[in-house]
């Protein structure tokens, strides 16, 4: 902020991953969490750390700057970062992201799961696109990279994107599920992402059902006797 200026800043939700073997009672450093410093004279004050479910407090600084850092740890391919978009909750919106416009950390692994009604698809649309990597953005390029799945399971199959050129028009899943994966290694740093999302409901199949005309039921239900005739002939009936 301008020098005269103080920043508050106040949490409506919070929720950081805290796995299982983790004990936070005493401390967060082991696990995904948040630091909160302000500026006491030339050096920077540390108010505290936040993990888990427990919401920070309104914070408000002393001066014109107020330092805010998200730690996140290094994930075996967990649910530590997970958002989840229902289409009962809201058919649409926006997504980004961690720590977007700034840098977004390293070592991460995020999924955006969309569950939508049965005639439902998920569209995404992407306004920003910055994710370290190049080429294919494999594992061989040392790239982070966006990818998409219409399935539950992991799909080594599916193109990667990265760079800062976005996938090509609207990204479509297939179905009423969709899942995106954003992944970043511990080298270098971008800026992600930014999107908007959007259930669209697709028109319901066109079931074309086969009318029988009076001539046709009689000649289907001539053939029939024909072949009951034939089978008991022979001593299949």
């Amino acid at each position: 902020g301008y020098s005269k200026e103080r920043v508050s800043v106040k949490f409506t939700h919070f929720n950081l991953y805290v796995p299982d073997n983790k004990n936070i009672t005493n401390r967060c450093t082991d696990v995904d969490h948040l630091t909160a410093d302000v500026r006491v004279g030339a050096r920077l004050s540390r108010i505290n750390e936040w993990c888990g479910d427990r919401t920070p407090p309104q914070l408000m600084s002393n001066t014109n700057l107020l330092q805010l850092e998200y730690i996140t740890k290094e994930q075996e391919n967990v649910a530590g970062c997970r958002f989840v978009f229902n289409s009962s909750v809201q058919t649409s919106g926006k997504l980004w992201s961690v720590n977007y416009p700034g840098l977004y950390p390293r070592s991460l692994y995020c999924e955006y799961i969309f569950h939508g009604s049965d005639d439902q698809i998920v569209h995404i649309h992407f306004e920003y696109f910055d994710i370290e990597g190049f080429n294919q953005c494999d594992e061989t390029t040392q790239s982070d990279f966006v990818l998409f799945s219409n399935y539950q399971t992991h799909d080594r199959t599916n193109r990667r994107f990265c760079g800062k050129v976005p996938p090509p028009g609207p990204v479509l899943s297939e179905s009423n599920y969709f899942r995106m994966i954003f992944s970043s290694n511990d080298i270098f740093d971008a800026t992600g992402f930014y999107a908007h999302y959007q259930f669209i409901t697709q028109p319901k199949a066109q079931i074309t059902r086969v009318k029988l005309t009076s001539s046709s039921t009689k000649r289907i239900l001539g053939l029939f006797t024909s072949i009951v005739v034939f089978l008991s002939l022979f001593g299949f009936l």
